[in-house]
């Protein structure tokens, strides 16, 4: 049996201590800006949360070389696919 509120609870533990850490040591988040939500949403619904910074705007300094690194393997996939 799955207990919900001990998941809501630690996910809600570790957002807290997640601002609190990027707020002292933060970057700023390349994937939305720093707004924290995506940018192209219609007009008609609230905007989807950035999934990088968990809606702060700021990311960790693993968190930005993840990011980078996924940024590049995507540009040489890119690459290939126009190469072959």
């Amino acid at each position: 049996m799955t207990d919900y509120a001990r998941i809501n609870y630690v996910y809600r533990q570790h957002h807290r201590r997640f601002v609190a850490h990027v707020e002292r040591h933060g970057l700023l988040c390349q994937e939305c800006g720093g707004r924290g939500s995506e940018y192209y949403t219609s007009y008609g619904e609230p905007p989807e949360p950035c999934g990088w910074c968990e809606t702060t705007g700021k990311v960790t300094r693993w968190l930005r070389g993840q990011w980078l690194h996924m940024r590049r393997a995507e540009k040489r996939a890119k690459k290939a696919k126009a190469a072959a």
